[in-house]
């Protein structure tokens, strides 16, 4: 869609043109913002000038300052990142009945804690409506890790997972979505973001 921030994963191959090539070799993540060169109704230009087309523009861009793009790296996009699990779908068969037990787990990359949604039993469709809170204290070089265990007896199986920038939420604010379980056989994630933005900047004199 025009003007907003597409999250895909690609498939790295040796040569397009040899399609027997099945090897892994990684894949590379990417975010796409697509605005059409025709002006269309309700979508801003992000490459216009008076358009913040990043959330560190955003916060170097105001009324009293202007914009000084001398100042980007001493910039930090903090603030608060509200998840909610909403549901999963297709999720692969764990168990011999045909069945699994899903739960979810939340965490960022730089950070230490790590939210667990409870366990839906028996169910490859699990519905949750769980929300989290994350405090970010630098959005724009931080990842979110959604994963997918089941849950066992004896423990727990790993299912996949969800690697994802925090720019969407930065851009739009607040936006639902769904995301493909990477590392699993099938299933889909229905997640909810609202992002609560509180920039700050650096302290100059000890990062020196």
């Amino acid at each position: 869609m025009p003007g907003k921030v597409k999250d895909v994963w690609l498939e790295l191959v040796k040569d397009l043109e040899i399609q027997r090539d099945k090897k892994p070799r990684g894949q590379v993540h990417l975010e796409l913002l697509y605005y059409p060169f025709e002006k269309q109704e309700g979508v801003s230009n992000p490459f216009a000038g008076q358009i913040q087309l990043t959330s560190l523009e955003k916060v170097l861009k105001t009324e009293s300052n202007g914009y000084d793009v001398n100042q980007r790296k001493n910039v930090i996009t903090r603030g608060v990142l509200s998840v909610t699990v909403i549901s999963a779908e297709d999720i692969p068969a764990m168990d011999v009945m045909g069945k699994a037990d899903p739960f979810v787990v939340l965490y960022l990359k730089k950070g230490e804690t790590k939210k667990k949604t409870r366990v839906v039993t028996e169910t490859l469709n699990p519905i949750w409506n769980q929300t989290f809170d994350f405090v970010v204290e630098d959005a724009l070089h931080d990842l979110l890790i959604v994963e997918v265990w089941d849950h066992d007896t004896f423990g727990k199986d790993y299912i996949g997972r969800c690697i994802l920038t925090l720019t969407r939420a930065i851009l739009e604010g607040e936006f639902q979505d769904t995301y493909v379980l990477q590392g699993a056989k099938s299933g889909k994630l229905n997640l909810h973001f609202k992002w609560t933005a509180q920039p700050i900047y650096r302290d100059r004199d000890r990062d020196q």
